[in-house]
């Protein structure tokens, strides 16, 4: 019989331990599991190292407290520069990070997903990202709850032994305890399909101990397997789905809304000081009981303004004035 995953957001991310491993899906402002970024900042987490990049969800764990290391290739707000409160406790020496390459990323997911320890590659020989004195994953296996989630070295140079064809990079594997992936539509025992770029979350399903789905619609699986060419995660790799509209604002979610640019340059001007980082946490996710909360705070007009336009899949305007 066909296992239901459905489960409240709350329940869901319970299931995370401080000191894990975790992937948050997708890139920089689209798809992001924002909700559940704000749940793990409610339940304070601690200890957590993070993978891929350092956006705006990421941003608000770092700034909390929630993470203290990470392990990716991208530390940023697309339009608005860095990530204020990433880059404010990395110069307090209160956050490691581990530069990697950005396809490292690819192939260290693809390798966990393989169940094979490292990948062969040339990519980023002759940069800094192989300067030893930018390793940091000694530092990271030392806070992580299972050490073995992070490798012993960030990189093993070795000669070809196959063709003779010079030297390779050995590239770890990059695991993770748990991954959580916003996506458009799910079934209620996990199949789901994503519209616009996938990023690394077509191997962060395969290589994370956990995946949490958190979705725009929960529809019948029967649905969903009518056109499965359309669907990219299987349900056989999904431990919880969660039901929650709107769960990717501010991120854009491609054919339900718009990124929500207004509130992302709020939040960075707010976050460059430790002050207004915890002025702005209390506003918006501590003292916000429910995410039917956040929604009304947000106002309908607001969100009504920022919701998809067919057959764009997003909300075309001709100027951005009054935004940047």
């Amino acid at each position: 019989m066909a296992k239901i995953k459905l489960v409240p957001l709350r329940e869901a991310v319970e299931v995370i331990r401080d000191g894990d491993v975790l992937f948050l899906g997708s890139l920089i402002e689209s798809r992001r599991p924002m909700a559940a970024a704000y749940e793990i900042v409610r339940q304070g987490k601690k200890g957590l190292i993070l993978l891929a990049e350092c956006s705006l969800a990421e941003d608000i764990l770092v700034g909390y407290g929630c993470a203290v290391a990470w392990r990716g290739c991208y530390t940023g707000m697309a339009n608005f520069g860095l990530s204020p409160a990433t880059l404010r406790k990395i110069e307090t020496g209160e956050f490691i990070a581990d530069d990697i390459g950005h396809i490292d990323i690819i192939l260290g997911a693809m390798a966990a997903m393989a169940g094979s320890p490292f990948v062969a590659t040339r990519a980023t020989l002759g940069s800094d990202v192989l300067n030893p004195d930018y390793s940091r994953v000694g530092q990271i296996r030392k806070l992580a709850r299972d050490p073995d989630m992070i490798p012993r070295e960030k990189f093993i140079l070795f000669e070809d032994p196959f063709y003779g064809e010079g030297q390779v990079k050995l590239q770890p594997a990059m695991k993770a305890d748990v991954a959580i992936i916003h996506v458009q539509q799910a079934g209620e025992e996990g199949t789901a399909r994503v519209e616009g770029p996938l990023a690394f979350d077509h191997y962060f399903i395969h290589a994370a101990r956990r995946v949490i789905l958190t979705a725009e619609q929960v529809v019948p699986e029967a649905y969903l397997r009518r056109d499965p060419n359309r669907n990219q995660i299987p349900c056989t790799s999904v431990d919880m789905v969660v039901e929650i509209p709107w769960g990717g604002h501010p991120s854009q979610v491609k054919g339900f809304y718009d990124v929500d640019m207004a509130f992302i340059r709020d939040y960075v001007k707010m976050a460059k000081s430790e002050s207004g980082f915890q002025q702005w946490v209390d506003e918006w996710v501590l003292n916000i009981e429910s995410h039917d909360s956040y929604l009304d705070k947000l106002g309908a007009g607001n969100l009504e303004r920022l919701r998809s336009i067919p057959p764009y899949g997003y909300r075309p305007r001709k100027t951005c004035a009054g935004i940047a």
